[in-house]
């Protein structure tokens, strides 16, 4: 299914996911401290875990033509990659 949306589309998509993920990030370097990747660490983390997501949902062959369902999924895959390697950050800064 993504193979298949204008490439206009998925240029939009792109510039609206690394505008979002870049304010997240700053948020979250904000909340997270020194357990944080930093602004663009937890940027890159976002996006690629978004990117996850979709391709993931697409995978299990979910309607991603419904924004709703990308959307979820995208968000989905954003947080649990930030939460998962910021626990294996926070896990492995404790053993000190």
């Amino acid at each position: 299914m993504i193979g298949y949306m204008p490439d206009e589309f998925m240029a939009a998509l792109l510039a609206a996911c690394v505008m979002a993920c870049f304010f997240v990030g700053y948020a979250m370097d904000g909340v997270m401290g020194r357990t944080g990747f930093g602004v663009l660490g937890n940027m890159l983390i976002l996006i690629t875990g978004l990117f996850l997501g979709v391709f993931g949902a697409d995978l299990l062959h979910m309607n991603i033509g419904q924004v709703e369902i990308l959307v979820g999924s995208g968000l989905v895959g954003a947080f649990v990659s930030l939460m998962t390697l910021t626990l294996l950050k926070f896990a492995f800064l404790s053993v000190d």
